[in-house]
């Protein structure tokens, strides 16, 4: 259960974190910077649903459509069609989280569906990648707080 907690603690510094960031200001991509906040909020929200859905299979993804914008190696001068508000990934951001505490409190000690392995670290429980989530989650909130000082 500490790592529903860690993954809650994470998820209110990134909803803090967007909320510092003038939405006026999500679509900048300042020199240097590969994606944009806007990019960084929807990637966060997407990557905890594919990464959930390996830990667990029975994890629905909600939004799918949004892995054609936020997915790994997308990159927001390539989108098309209707891409999604701020407030609309702040709210998913939200509402996700107490999903995420409802689906998996009790299924932490579980082995993974899909286990998953990246640089050579295997994660073969629902906990670890849980736990890679919220380190993920972290690295992207570090990223939206430099870019939001870069688009001041």
């Amino acid at each position: 259960m500490e790592s529903i907690k860690q993954f809650g603690f994470s998820r209110a510094a990134t909803i803090g974190a967007l909320q510092q960031a003038p939405k006026e200001k999500w679509d900048e991509q300042p020199d240097g910077y590969s994606n944009t906040i806007h990019w960084n909020a929807g990637h966060i929200y997407f990557a905890a649903e594919g990464l959930l859905h390996m830990a667990d299979d029975s994890y629905e993804i909600e939004r799918p459509k949004w892995g054609a914008m936020f997915a790994t190696g997308t990159r927001p001068s390539e989108w098309t069609g209707d891409v999604p508000e701020a407030e609309e990934i702040v709210k998913a951001l939200e509402q996700q989280a107490g999903r995420i505490e409802a689906h998996f409190a009790e299924k932490l000690s579980a082995e993974a569906s899909n286990p998953l392995t990246i640089a050579g670290f295997e994660m073969a429980t629902v906990e670890a990648i849980l736990q890679f989530v919220t380190g993920h989650e972290g690295t992207h909130v570090g990223i939206i707080k430099s870019l939001t000082n870069a688009v001041k």
